[in-house]
Order: C-alpha cells, then sequence, then structure tokens
C-alpha cells in the first residue's frame, strides 16, 4: 500500500532552484535513502513531506492511513524534562496513556486518597488500551541504548545520550513511516550497529538523510538523489547506486564530446555561409544556439584540495603519563610519540573521554599529571564539532579573508584567491557574499573546513568530522587525508571514514585506560567480536614498544653552541621580514600592475620563497636542538 505519494513538485529559495517536478512515492516497508550535496534541498524535501512547508507546485497526497515519525537532525527538548517525560512528549492516544500512568505512578509514592483513585484509573486505561507493551518496550529501547536512568534530566545530557532520547522517541510513537534525518550523529558504534539492525528488522517505512555509507548499503532498498536540482530515483542498495552514477557518467561523457564535436562542425558551416539567410540557414543556426545554451554534463564538480604542506620538525608530540579526570577518570595514565605521516583513530562509546584526549593533545585543556610536549614545528588544525570561531554576522568570502589569508598556496606552487579556493568547495560567488548564519549546517562545516586547511596546519585533530558533511565532500576529503603529508588524529564512528584513512586505533573504554590496535576500523571490530566469543584466547593487540634513542634522538638533545644560538636568531630575523616582504608582493601582485612591475615582482616572489624554504629548514634543524 502506498503511503505518500508527492507528484511533480518544485521548490525555488530566492533565486536558487533546489529541485523540479519531483515525483515519488514511499510504499509501506519500504526503506529508502536520501542523497544530495549540502544545500541541494533534501531537509526542504522533507519539511515538505512532513506538511511544515509547501512546494511552489506540484502536489503531495497522503494516505488516510499514514503516520510519521520524525527525527530531526537537532532534537528539540526541555532541560528540565526528564529522560522518560521526553520519550512521553509525542502525540498519539497510547503515548497519552502511558504519560498518564507514569505521573500516576509518581504521585502514587506521595501517598493520598486521590492518588489511589488516579492510578486505579490510570491501571485500567492502559489494559483498555493496551499499553502495557509499548510502555515495556520503550524501558527496555532505551536500556538497549544504554540508559537506565530514566529520571535524569535532559539538559544534563551529552549530544550522543540527547540523540539516542530522540531516537527512541521516534522509534515508539504510533508511526507507520520513520523519516529520519542523520540518525547516526553523534551515536556510538554500537548505538548505530543496534539501529542498522532494528530499522532493517521494522515493519514501518523508513525514509532517512545519512552520509553513513556502510549504514546506507545495509538499511536502504532504495535511493533517491537531488543532484543540481534533478531528481532522480535509483532501485537497489547504495552500491548499485554508485556503479549507475558511474554508467551515467561515461554516458554523460561521450554526449558531451559529441555536443563538442557538432558544434565545432557546425560553427565552421556558419563562417562559410553568405550574410543573407534563407529558413534552412535560420534553423541550423538556432540548432546550434540551442545546443550552446544546453546545460553541460559530464562530470561532477571535483573539490581540489591539494593544498602545500607546511614542513614537521623532528619532534612531532609525545604524550608522557597523562592523566585526566572529572567525576570519573578519562585518562589513567597514557603515553605516546606521535610520528610522521600516522593515521590514527580514536574509538569508544560516548562519554569515554574521546574528545578530552584530542583536547589535551591540541592543548585546549591540561592534563592533571603527566606531560604534553610539543614539537617546534607542529602546527595544529583541529575540526571540532562545533564549528567554533565562525562569526555569524560576517559574509562568507570577507571572513576567509580577514580572518585567514586573501590567498592560499597549492601544491603545484601556485596561488589562488580566497575567492576561487572556495569556488573549489562548491561555494559560487552568490554564496560567498552570504552571511555566515545564513547558511546550512553542512555548508558551514564546509567552510569551517576551509578555513582550517587554508591555515595550512601539518597535523589535523579531527573531531568527528563527517557529521553535516555530505558524501561526495567526504570522498575528496578522504582522498586529501591519504596523501597529507603530516599526522592525523581522527574521532568517529563513521566506519566507512575510518576504513579509509586510519591503519592504527585508540580505544577508550571510559574506564582510563587507552589501549591500541594495529589495523582499520573494520579489523578492530572484527577482533572485537572475536574476543567477546573466546574471552581466554591471548590479545594479540600488542602495545608497540617505545622509540628507541637513538643516535639522531641524542643529538638533537644537545644544547646549542654560542655561534648556534647566534645563527638562530639571526634566522628568525631574516626568516620575519622575508615573509613581510612576501606578504607585500603578494597584495601588490592582486592589484593591476604595469606589466614591467608585475614581472619583477613576481621573479622577485619566487626568489623569496626559495630563500625562505631555506631558511625555515635550517632554523627548524637548530630549533629542536635548542628544545
Amino acid at each position: 500500500m502506498n503511503l505518500i505519494s508527492v507528484d511533480k513538485i518544485s521548490k525555488t529559495i530566492g533565486e536558487k532552484k533546489l529541485f523540479q517536478d519531483v515525483s515519488f512515492g514511499v510504499d509501506e516497508r519500504e526503506k529508502t535513502g536520501l542523497l544530495g550535496i549540502n544545500g541541494s534541498g533534501k531537509s526542504t524535501l522533507l519539511r515538505i513531506l512532513l506538511g511544515s512547508e509547501e512546494p511552489d507546485q506540484g502536489k503531495v497526497i497522503r494516505n488516510r492511513s499514514l503516520k510519521i515519525s520524525f527525527l530531526p537532525q537537532f532534537p528539540d527538548f526541555l532541560p528540565e524534562n526528564t529522560i522518560l517525560e521526553h520519550v512521553l512528549s509525542g502525540v498519539g492516544p497510547l503515548t497519552a496513556t502511558i504519560k498518564r500512568y507514569e505521573v500516576a505512578c509518581t504521585l502514587l509514592e506521595k501517598g493520598g486518597a486521590d492518588a489511589e483513585n488516579e492510578y486505579q484509573n490510570a491501571m485500567a486505561e492502559m489494559d483498555r488500551m493496551q499499553a502495557w507493551s509499548l510502555e515495556s518496550d520503550l524501558k527496555n529501547l532505551l536500556r538497549e541504548l544504554n540508559i537506565p536512568d530514566f529520571s535524569r534530566k535532559m539538559g544534563e545530557l551529552s549530544g550522543g545520550m540527547i540523540k539516542k532520547v530522540a531516537l527512541v522517541q521516534a522509534l515508539t510513537e504510533e508511526s507507520n513511516l520513520l523519516v529520519l534525518d542523520e540518525p547516526t550523529n553523534h551515536l556510538d558504534i554500537d548505538a548505530i550497529l543496534w539501529l542498522q539492525d532494528y530499522l532493517k528488522e521494522t515493519d514501518k517505512a523508513v525514509l532517512l538523510v545519512t552520509h553513513d555509507r556502510y549504514f546506507l548499503e545495509e538499511v536502504a532498498g532504495r535511493i533517491l538523489e537531488i543532484d543540481k536540482a534533478v531528481f532522480r530515483v535509483f532501485p537497489g542498495n547504495y552500491d548499485l547506486y554508485l556503479e549507475k552514477k558511474v554508467e551515467m557518467q561515461m554516458v554523460e561523457e561521450k554526449e558531451e564530446t559529441k555536443r563538442k564535436s557538432f558544434l565545432r562542425n557546425e560553427l565552421e558551416w556558419l563562417k562559410r555561409q553568405p550574410k543573407a539567410r534563407g529558413t534552412k540557414q535560420k534553423a541550423r543556426t538556432d540548432r546550434v544556439l540551442e545546443v550552446l545554451d544546453r546545460k553541460k554534463t559530464g562530470k561532477d564538480i571535483v573539490l581540489d584540495i591539494s593544498v602545500s604542506g607546511r614542513r614537521l620538525g623532528g619532534k612531532i608530540l609525545e604524550l608522557k603519563n597523562i592523566k585526566k579526570s572529572y567525576s570519573s577518570t578519562l585518562i589513567g595514565g597514557f603515553s605516546y610519540v606521535f610520528k610522521s605521516k600516522e593515521r590514527i583513530g580514536v574509538v569508544g562509546p560516548n562519554g569515554a573521554g574521546k574528545t578530552t584526549l584530542l583536547n589535551l593533545v591540541t592543548g585546549r585543556e591540561k592534563p592533571d599529571s603527566g606531560d604534553v610536549s610539543i614539537g617546534v614545528n607542529t602546527t595544529f588544525g583541529y575540526f571540532d564539532q562545533m564549528n567554533r570561531g565562525l562569526p555569524p554576522e560576517k559574509r562568507v568570502l570577507d571572513y576567509l579573508k580577514e580572518e585567514v589569508a586573501p590567498t592560499v598556496r597549492m601544491a603545484d606552487g601556485s596561488l589562488w584567491s580566497a575567492s576561487q579556493f572556495l569556488e573549489r568547495f562548491l561555494f559560487p560567488p552568490q554564496l560567498q557574499s552570504t552571511k555566515i548564519e545564513r547558511l546550512s549546517g553542512g555548508e558551514k562545516r564546509r567552510l569551517f573546513l576551509v578555513m582550517l586547511l587554508m591555515r595550512n596546519p601539518n597535523f589535523l585533530v579531527l573531531d568527528e568530522p563527517t557529521n553535516d558533511l555530505d558524501i561526495p565532500t567526504l570522498s575528496v576529503l578522504e582522498d586529501f587525508l591519504q596523501d597529507f603529508p603530516g599526522v592525523v588524529l581522527a574521532v568517529s564512528h563513521d566506519r566507512y571514514f575510518m576504513d579509509r584513512v586510519v591503519d592504527y586505533i585508540f580505544i577508550m573504554n571510559g574506564d582510563g585506560n587507552v589501549e591500541r590496535f594495529p589495523g582499520n576500523y573494520s579489523d578492530y571490530l572484527e577482533y572485537k567480536a572475536y574476543k567477546e566469543k573466546n574471552p581466554g584466547d591471548q590479545d594479540f593487540s600488542s602495545e608497540p614498544d617505545p622509540p628507541s634513542a637513538d643516535k639522531s634522538t641524542v643529538a638533537s638533545k644537545k644544547k646549542l653552541g654560542y655561534q648556534e644560538k647566534r645563527r638562530l636568531e639571526q634566522l628568525e630575523k631574516d626568516i620575519s621580514e622575508l615573509e613581510s616582504e612576501e606578504k607585500q608582493i603578494v597584495e601588490r601582485l592582486q592589484t593591476l600592475l604595469p606589466p614591467n612591475e608585475a614581472k619583477l615582482s613576481a621573479e622577485r616572489l619566487k626568489r623569496i620563497q626559495e630563500e625562505l624554504f631555506e631558511k625555515v629548514a635550517e632554523w627548524e634543524i637548530l630549533a629542536s636542538k635548542e628544545s
């Protein structure tokens, strides 16, 4: 039975057309994934389905039996409500009956004849509505998601716990269609795997927006896509969708080749013709203009983030027996020496201290004891969960130019303006002039990533980087991280992302210990499952030995002599002067200069950059000795 159908709906916001002539339906028990880049209109389409927004044209037809339960990307809640009160705040007679019964139980504890009567009436209503099984189900779901205390206030919970509670509310509401917007955001891996199995088994229809590709592959049997205002339906799972996309791209590239060949031949013909035009000639000219006006297809836009890398020094980062406690011990004595080009993932349940570890590494927090020793040339880029530092009142391009830099140097040595770099991240000129507060959540995350990479760090710290980013952006970010010349330390519950990026795991279970595992996320999950079935087997994930003090390490600990100290001071002065001159020339080249002056400035800029490279390399060696 069809639950909901949309018939040729279109939507435009301002001057931006989100989608046009969209038609599809959702049947009972059907599991569907909705894909599209950030800002493509996914959330708008969901609001139209929910009835909270109207399309510009077309219609939505809802079956009389349709009951939708919606999990928003950012759940609303009252901080003073308990977990149980929040779960029971949904609509529906069954939920209202359970809520009445729970209130009656609370009143009964206080005593009184009225409380006794209300309790008996509430019990009778529970019997009449047959609501006992639903009450048991929702409490079991909370326990399944490791939420045993239903009396805790919502305002006391972490982001992951809030998402779990909102999820239980959505799953237990009286509905036959679940609409889930990024359901795996902020969930730990155990909760994601549990939800994955639950959705595969439920009799309810499911429509979900998610960036979690393993989750999408397992749950969805059909893919809907919004791509450049065009809506497409792909039968099958995510793997089949990717195969179809590749086939479509190959066809589009062939069509584009034919189009170029046609235009070349026709334009040559037009140039050979006399000025007087007959009917046939005009028809042929119109055909050329039609092809010229046709929207170009071909390959999707590729994000280019091949920025030049800042060199790492000999010493990168050392953690020496660091400890950190709040109400409980999160890190109970952890040591590690980070090495060049390492790709490390941090995993563990919500509240185990993963973000705390990142904050200790980057100096945002101080350890209770132990030492965090950072190399002199180590520059962190922290991609956190909150998009900190993005001023809402600033316009996108103005912020990037003022707060970061007017230009960025690419890997091939060329200079790109901030505007050009933004365009590579799917920020067209009209979006660059938009205030940051008007961007979507995903667009803000993408802008934060642009800002981070333009600062040219050599130690990337990523806290849930996949939240709110679309799949195309994630794919390019993963490619970039694989070739990144520095160190990557990432916290993520996205198995696909972790499998592509990391090759070593820090495991935090909330007991204060930080275990280590050589391998990616899937390797670790397989090992974890094996250990649960074979608890007596010896642990094969041994801790690596600390690096030995070789000659280079010993040499680096020697103090600088008098001449070396003088040289270090001179290098610092030279580097500062050269960087200042480099900035002035770059700013001058942004203006209209006479050809000869522009050429001389460009040549001087090249010499400065070569000299800077040599002096910085020498400075790194001397500075690492002094540290």
